[in-house]
């Protein structure tokens, strides 16, 4: 450390004595450096001669906003009749409230999700996407709005919330889940685990109620489905795997994805979000 201060003491002396022979090349460089900082600040994305984001000028102009979601996996979404229905849909349709705009969801197959973002067809993705690395060029994930991940669900009377509390005990899982492959990671850590495989994860909780397994690691979305009916269980306030749903949008519109991130902010902190939530899950 002291090797490095006395480096870059000796530096700086060399600056200024340099600075002292040479001022007009002193202040020529200080010119340029100003100049090249003020061209950033004109021409960065959002400045007065910067590129522009056409999509959120389309949207603020026309009172649009055109979101993709696949309505296949209710209660996050479901195609009825009348419209689609939902978590994701009454997330995008709150988003566009809170824009000042009107949302359109667009009905797409998974597969053709990113597809259709790329191509401009939609403004945003809400259809259980997770962040992924290989897109991120092009890409960009805005804050979860949901963690579908895995959660322990254990007797109201004994409450489990850590995986560490089921040394020498019996978790039950859903078979081939992540769960299950969480439960086998934890038991080479713990000195005793003994896993419980179930076809469903309904199974591994009703195997908790009857007293067969201290926990279960099952998703959320089954275990908010499940407990209202069954008050002798109780959720962990976190995830032991996170598994959170993103919103996508494409990177270079900087300006829509600001505001949607904003928009998505404030449904959650004053509670919109979770209202939506539990309307879905709520049993």
């Amino acid at each position: 450390m002291r090797h490095w201060t006395a480096r870059a003491c000796s530096l700086l002396r060399d600056c200024r004595r340099w600075t002292r022979q040479h001022p007009r090349l002193a202040l020529a460089a200080l010119l340029v450096i100003a100049a090249g900082f003020a061209a950033w600040r004109l021409t960065r994305p959002g400045a007065p001669f910067g590129p522009q984001d056409g999509t959120w000028l389309r949207v603020q102009i026309n009172g649009d906003l055109y979101v993709g979601i696949d309505p296949s996996y209710p209660p996050f979404a479901e195609w009825t009749p009348e419209q689609i229905v939902g978590i994701e849909a009454d997330l995008a349709r709150e988003i566009g409230r809170r824009l000042g705009v009107e949302t359109h969801i667009l009905i797409m197959g998974y597969d053709s999700l990113y597809d259709a973002l790329y191509t401009g067809g939609v403004d945003m993705l809400i259809a259980g996407l997770h962040p992924d690395s290989t897109l991120t060029h092009w890409v960009y994930y805005s804050q979860p709005y949901y963690d579908a991940g895995q959660v322990l669900v254990s007797p109201r009377e004994e409450p489990i919330s850590d995986m560490r509390a089921l040394d020498g005990k019996t978790v039950a899982v859903e078979m081939a889940s992540s769960g299950d492959a969480a439960a086998q990671r934890w038991a080479r850590r713990l000195r005793a685990l003994v896993i419980e495989r179930y076809l469903l994860p309904q199974d591994a909780m009703r195997a908790v109620e009857e007293g067969q397994a201290a926990a279960a690691l099952v998703d959320t979305v089954s275990a908010r489905l499940y407990l209202p009916a069954h008050p002798r269980l109780v959720m962990a306030a976190e995830t032991t795997v996170a598994e959170p749903y993103v919103i996508a949008m494409r990177r270079g519109n900087f300006r829509l994805t600001a505001h949607v991130e904003q928009a998505l902010k404030a449904i959650k902190a004053d509670g919109t979000l979770e209202g939506i939530i539990a309307h879905w899950l709520s049993g």
